[in-house]
């Protein structure tokens, strides 16, 4: 048998094997091919399907909608917000990008927009996982347990019942390095439970008149006023001053239960976030350092977090067998939570509009880079 002929009989077997229907009168069909050629009933089976095979093979390769000119614009507004997570990212990717276009920050296409408008979470961790790189380090811990006013303090265990700002976590993180003895720095950080807006300042060498001080100072900043504040059970925080500043000034004063840092889940998730991304885990005993943590707090750092970073709050909790599934909020910003407030005034809802829409921030990350990289310069000098 010629090529030619045995191409045709082939090609005629093939149409008869697809129209067959039969089982029996397939399996007499592969026997007679089987036959014919002198070959296996397995491979003649292959061979009057080998068609279909040709087409599967040559099929075309799926179009990718999310391409890899995506990165770069994608990239910088995942910086410009603090390299939050994915969920938190989603939400704000329009909203951020029309803030960096009007202040002339990012050159991106109508199609590029769109496409990063309608992206979804998975996606922006398949186009970043290059680009993710975390550097969680382990700190020390600095908490003492004071038996001061044990039973005046009274102690709270969740936030389930705050519905509005102005009840605050406060924690105390260290920049010690690897050592807890010796003086050094401390960053007294302050969360708000409902808006999830966040003050901190750093003092050197803690003292209690030091941390009744910084919580003093950074109270102004806040655009309500604290009706509660609850601590861990360390000596900075548990003794007659703070207690007696809280009196004083009518705010709620609470602690957590020893040895249960869930109690303060809030505050415990926020500081790599809000302190040690900043600050990182060195040792800090310089006041001339301290005095510029405390310059980019209290300006570039605490208009970023407060203004344009992200954050998620859990919306319910559910324990199913051993394991608790948790539902989040949609990811929103300490300040659209503010202006969401009905407690919140509307002159300082308009005050805090008219700060946002001034604010740049590309801008103020290239700021916070700039004085950044002169602590680090101070740093190397001491």
């Amino acid at each position: 048998m010629t090529l030619s002929s045995r191409k045709e009989y082939l090609e005629e077997m093939r149409e008869r094997y697809r129209k067959v229907e039969n089982k029996s009168e397939k399996s007499q069909l592969i026997s007679e091919v089987s036959e014919f050629l002198g070959i296996h009933r397995k491979h003649t089976i292959r061979v009057l399907n080998e068609d279909i095979f040709i087409k599967k093979r040559l099929r075309k390769p799926r179009k990718h909608k999310y391409e890899s000119d995506l990165i770069a614009p994608l990239k910088l507004v995942w910086k410009t917000l603090g390299y939050p997570c994915s969920q938190r990212l989603v939400t704000q990717i329009s909203t951020i990008i029309t803030i960096l276009k009007s202040f002339g920050e990012i050159v991106i296409t109508q199609k590029q927009e769109e496409l990063l408008s309608s992206i979804s979470s998975d996606t922006i961790d398949h186009l970043l996982v290059k680009e993710r790189k975390r550097f969680m380090g382990k700190g020390l811990s600095g908490t003492r347990r004071s038996p001061l006013l044990k039973t005046l303090i009274p102690i709270r265990c969740g936030f389930g019942d705050v519905k509005a700002p102005g009840h605050l976590e406060t924690d105390c993180v260290l920049h010690c390095g690897d050592s807890l003895s010796g003086i050094y720095a401390e960053t007294v950080n302050m969360l708000d439970i409902d808006s999830h807006w966040n003050e901190k300042r750093m003092i050197l060498d803690k003292t209690k008149a030091k941390v009744v001080g910084a919580f003093h100072k950074a109270r102004a900043y806040f655009p309500f006023p604290i009706l509660s504040n609850d601590f861990d059970n360390g000596h900075e925080f548990v003794n007659w001053s703070m207690y007696g500043y809280c009196q004083r000034e009518r705010i709620k004063f609470t602690r957590s239960r020893s040895y249960h840092k869930n109690d303060q889940a809030h505050i415990e998730g926020k500081n790599y976030q809000s302190v040690r991304r900043v600050t990182g885990y060195g040792r800090i005993t310089d006041h001339k350092i301290v005095d510029a943590f405390n310059n980019l707090y209290e300006e570039e750092h605490r208009l970023l977090t407060n203004f344009f970073y992200p954050t998620l709050k859990l919306k319910r909790k559910k324990k199913i067998g051993g394991k608790y599934r948790k539902k989040y909020e949609k990811a929103k910003t300490p300040y659209i939570r503010v202006m969401e407030s009905r407690i919140i005034s509307k002159e300082m809802k308009t005050r805090l509009k008219v700060q946002y829409e001034s604010l740049n921030p590309v801008a103020l990350q290239r700021s916070m880079a700039v004085k950044i990289n002169k602590i680090k310069a101070l740093i190397s000098v001491t």
